[in-house]
């Protein structure tokens, strides 16, 4: 997985997507996908551009970490169970799965058990990249399920 830190970065220099895109001539648009982590894939002027305007190197401005996380959710009535590989080199590693109750048109799961099934990998990840993750699993599952999500 591959996060880019934009968000982090312009936090810490207390900017805003606004300022940037006026600085830099980047749009506004590309710039909130970049926030966002929405973007599938930046083009080297553009990181070449946003690195010499934050004054940090290409390493400074992603975080990597060698595996990747896959979904499926399967929903029946009012129950909903989530099944999770973890992949490394596109290789199954581990698998687990949890479960969520639906009612009222929401839906909560146990995503913590998935961290916890999870441990030596999600140990490696940053605070920063917890939260997009949880973020990313949280909109996913909402699509997939067609209903709020909660997280337990």
């Amino acid at each position: 997985m591959i996060f880019n830190r934009l968000k982090m970065l312009l936090s810490e220099r207390e900017l805003t997507i606004s300022q940037v895109a006026k600085d830099t001539g980047l749009s506004r648009t590309t710039l909130t996908y970049m926030v966002q982590n929405n973007s599938k894939g930046i083009q080297l002027v553009t990181l070449n551009q946003l690195c010499q305007y934050l004054h940090v190197r290409p390493d400074d401005f992603f975080e990597y970490y060698p595996f990747d996380l896959a979904y499926q959710f399967q929903r029946d009535q009012d129950q909903v169970v989530v099944l999770a590989e973890l992949l490394e080199n596109g290789q199954l590693v581990q698998s687990a799965q949890v479960s969520g109750k639906v009612a009222d048109d929401t839906c909560q799961i146990a995503y913590s058990e998935l961290e916890r099934q999870f441990t030596t990998h999600f140990d490696q990840l940053s605070i920063f990249s917890k939260t997009l993750l949880r973020n990313d699993f949280k909109a996913v599952a909402a699509k997939e399920v067609g209903c709020s999500i909660e997280l337990r």
